[in-house]
């Protein structure tokens, strides 16, 4: 039996890949489904800082994609606050950037957070990834 193992314009192994065509999707870490954590977010105001609930729809270590009742604008700096079951709290600072289908929005965090990825997956229990 021989192989033949010229290449191939159908060949499956031989393509390159441009993380940049991948414009539907530029989060490229495991995003996390959690109903079982509480959030809110404070807005940054001049003087004051507003608290509000918000729904976590899915979470990663470098962003969340949250619903809110509050109009926020793009750019706007924010921190996620959020307290797992067992009451271990992170407080993530944020930049809201995309608003376009409010009242979903999706926050960037400003750093990396690596603490919250292991948490995230430590107290996992339902297996739901994004």
């Amino acid at each position: 039996m021989t192989h033949n193992n010229s290449n191939d314009d159908f060949d499956e192994l031989d393509f390159a890949i441009n993380l940049s065509d991948l414009s539907a999707n530029k989060r490229i870490s495991v995003r996390y489904r959690r109903s079982d954590l509480r959030a809110g977010i404070k807005i940054h105001g001049l003087f004051v800082s507003t608290k509000l609930p918000v729904e976590l729809i899915d979470i990663s270590s470098k962003g969340a994609a949250i619903t809110c009742a509050k109009k926020l604008r793009k750019k706007a700096k924010v921190t996620l606050v959020l307290e797992f079951p067992d009451k271990n709290r992170f407080a993530i600072p944020a930049v809201v950037v995309h608003n376009s289908t409010a009242p979903r929005y999706g926050l960037k965090f400003e750093q990396y957070q690596g603490e919250l990825a292991e948490h995230l997956l430590e107290t996992q229990t339902d297996l739901e990834f994004g």
